[in-house]
């Protein structure tokens, strides 16, 4: 994981509970998770430096509009949309190359939807490539600079986006039309 992150790739997975967040941990920890022998979260070589990381938590809750009374609550204390707003603000705040994306907008509110495609599109206009796995069609449509279609482990389609209509990206994925 460390060697992941030195060399810029950043994960937000599909499932949050069980490979984004460490439940029972204070949202501070949640923050750093990946990059906790980085800076700004280490000092003296391995040394964690709490206030650092509850600054940065403290950031990028007000950024992502994590709702949470403070840093040191549980992340099981949050609601499932507040949760994916901390993973995906924790990714997304990190120095990246590569960002690999699953249903990233999954089980937030339409507002923070609107937030964190904003968010991936700038993100992307400063030059992070983005790898988005999604099974919203207008998601996957709306951020999009290239559609693959992966179906039965062959890619079978290869489409421009602002060419394609959602129901269209539904047929290739489910074989009903071909490339």
């Amino acid at each position: 994981m460390r060697r992941r992150r030195e060399e810029g790739l950043g994960y937000i997975p599909e499932d949050r509970h069980r490979r984004g967040l460490l439940l029972t941990a204070p949202l501070w920890e949640n923050d750093m998770l990946g990059n906790q022998s980085m800076a700004p979260f280490v000092r003296s070589g391995f040394w964690i430096d709490q206030k650092a990381a509850e600054q940065h938590a403290t950031k990028v809750m007000a950024e992502f509009d994590v709702r949470a009374p403070s840093v040191d609550v549980s992340a099981h204390a949050l609601s499932g949309g507040n949760q994916q707003k901390l993973v995906v603000g924790r990714e997304m705040s990190s120095t990246l190359n590569v960002l690999i994306a699953a249903h990233p907008t999954r089980g937030i509110d339409v507002g923070a939807q609107a937030a964190v495609w904003e968010d991936m599109k700038q993100a992307r206009a400063d030059g992070l490539a983005v790898l988005l796995i999604s099974a919203d069609l207008e998601e996957l449509i709306g951020l999009s600079d290239r559609l693959l279609v992966i179906l039965r482990g062959e890619i079978v389609a290869d489409l421009d986006p602002s060419a394609v209509s959602p129901r269209d990206l539904g047929a290739y994925m489910t074989g009903a039309a071909t490339a």
